[in-house]
């Protein structure tokens, strides 16, 4: 595989969950032969201010490295090759999707070709976070990415916008030996707060935080 996968990891509690998935995720790249790129930063004091930092990070990191990247959250879990990232040259941006449709998208993995396109959308998601933080919404990166992609994925729009399929963003406890890619999906209670002030009820933010439920002793998916 030549796509670097790129991500962050920033702790913001005493459980160490990012930190210990980062050794994890490095681990599993070096077990497939993926090229990464994967750097602790500096908590911002919070779970929303860390999420909504990942378009600027993921913007300069193209700028850095000038090459076709894929955005992995730290705790995603990559069951076997994943070079189907290097042959997405025709896109600009390419995301997992439940259904290959921006109604069913996935903020992790995503793609970004080293093109105008690409550094456009992130600078726009980018705008689009400062525009939640400056207003004090209680949004995270997901909600403000998955509108932006509904705008760019029109005819008419410029920017060529890709969807994988189901099996590159499985969710946890439901992976099989198709499965390609598990997402991740953190249980602090930070997220936990954000999600509650978004009015999702308890069962539903129970069902978006399962932590580690799903891993066995090693850190690999339970199937």
């Amino acid at each position: 595989m030549k796509t670097t996968l790129i991500s962050f990891y920033s702790d913001i509690d005493d459980t160490k969950y990012y930190s210990k998935h980062a050794k994890r995720l490095r681990a599993n790249c070096k077990e497939l032969g993926i090229p990464y790129d994967i750097r602790k930063k500096k908590s911002l004091g919070d779970y929303q201010l860390n999420c909504l930092s990942k378009p600027q990070f993921i913007l300069d990191t193209l700028n850095k490295i000038e090459e076709p990247i894929v955005w992995m959250d730290i705790d995603t879990i990559i069951h076997k090759s994943i070079d189907i990232f290097d042959k997405l040259s025709g896109f600009d941006v390419v995301v997992s999707s439940a259904n290959k449709q921006v109604s069913g998208a996935k903020a992790s993995p995503i793609y970004f070709n080293n093109t105008p396109g690409a550094k456009q959308f992130l600078i726009q998601w980018k705008t689009n976070t400062e525009l939640v933080i400056s207003n004090k919404d209680i949004l995270f990166d997901h909600e403000v990415l998955f509108p932006l992609l509904k705008a760019f994925s029109t005819k008419e729009s410029t920017i060529k916008i890709g969807y994988l399929p189901v099996e590159y963003c499985v969710w946890p406890g439901e992976s099989n030996e198709d499965s390609v890619i598990t997402m991740g999906l953190a249980d602090g209670e930070d997220k936990k707060d954000g999600l509650r002030k978004m009015g999702m009820n308890e069962d539903h933010i129970e069902w978006q935080a399962t932590g580690n439920k799903f891993l066995d002793n090693e850190g690999k998916v339970k199937v």
